[in-house]
Parts: structure tokens; sequence; C-alpha cells
């Protein structure tokens, strides 16, 4: 599976509200390496902008509603159109001298990009990291995390370093990041922190 198929394939089964990504794909004459890229130069630039709103005065009125209404064509250029709406409303609430407003609204909206920045990271990451050739799974085997289980109540490495092994052996839709901790415990033998996480698991 090429970059191209992929990212086709995390995009058809992902969902971050507000974001349409159909849209997104389309806009960019249906080329899904183009979205990710755009995608890519969002989660790098936004936040300078971002850290311009939160500076907010009542002096500052005027120039906040040209910021924001730069974020907001940031975020309509991806299809994310909760986001947009949001700023839209700060916008022509800075744009009446609705101080009140613009103040109320500004935390929730920052809150609210960083957010879908986040996300838009963690699906950029999944597309990317995607290369590497091993076969998908919808989540971590739970009987392997049951052996895991096991052994670190035990302190039985072998049997622990077996059971990551196979683990790792796969990539996964979601909780892939917790094959990742259990590594890195084994690793710094965090025995009791792995059976406090998966005693809580399973």
């Amino acid at each position: 599976m090429d970059e191209k198929e992929r990212a086709l394939e995390v995009f058809s089964r992902t969902n971050i509200e507000g974001l349409n990504l159909t849209e997104g794909i389309a806009r960019f004459g249906g080329n899904p390496k183009l979205y990710l890229k755009i995608m890519k130069t969002f989660i790098d630039n936004i936040g300078p902008h971002l850290d311009t709103l939160a500076a907010l005065t009542p002096e500052g009125l005027e120039a906040y509603g040209i910021e924001v209404h730069g974020v907001k064509g940031s975020c309509y250029g991806i299809s994310a159109y909760k986001e947009g709406d949001m700023a839209k409303e700060l916008e022509i609430a800075a744009k009446e001298n609705n101080y009140t407003k613009v103040e109320m609204g500004n935390a929730p909206f920052i809150a609210a990009v960083n957010e879908l920045k986040a996300k838009l990271s963690m699906l950029v990451a999944e597309i990317e990291g995607g290369s590497s050739g091993k076969p998908r799974k919808p989540e971590p085997d739970k009987a392997v995390l049951a052996v895991m289980l096991r052994a670190s109540r035990d302190f039985d490495v072998e049997r622990m370093q077996e059971a990551l092994k196979s683990l790792e052996d796969y990539e996964y839709e979601k909780d892939g990041d917790l094959v990742k901790w259990l590594g890195e415990q084994v690793t710094n033998f965090g025995y009791d922190k792995i059976e406090e996480r998966l005693g809580s698991i399973l």
C-alpha cells in the first residue's frame, strides 16, 4: 500500500467532528497526498497565530479581527467547518467592537483549534507511520496483553519480551501507543506500572 492508498484508507475511517475529509480531498483535486501536505502546513504554522489571539486586549480588537480572519481562512482551507465557523463569529464580534463577546469566545476557540491540531497530528502520524509493511489489527490482542500482565506479576522477563515482540509485529488502528508504552516499561523495568495499567484494561 503506497502513501496515497494509505491516506485514502485512513481518511475513509476517520471521523473528526466538524472536519469534512471527503470535501478536503476534493478541494485539492482529489489528491489525498496534497491534502495531507496542507494539513501538515496547518499543524506547523497555526500555533503562533493562536498565541497572538491569546494576547487579546480591548485596544487590540481591530488587530484581533484581522488575525482571526486569517485563522478562519486556514480552518476553512482544510474543511474544518466547526473551527472555521467559530472564527467567523469572533471576527464579526470584533468588527462590531463587541469585546465582551470576543473575550468569552476566544479561549474556547483556541482550545478547539488546539484540539483539532492534536487530532490532525495523530492522523498524519498514522498515515506517515504506516510504511513499515507490518500487518494491521484493530487493536492489540487482549490474550497477548493478558500474558504480558501475568508475566509482569511473576517478574518473568523472558515471557514479557516474547509477548512484547508478538505485539510489536503489528500496527494497530487504535491503542498503538499502548504497545509503545509497554516496550518502554519493559526496557525500564516498570513492571508495577505494566501490572497497574493492564490490570485496569483487562
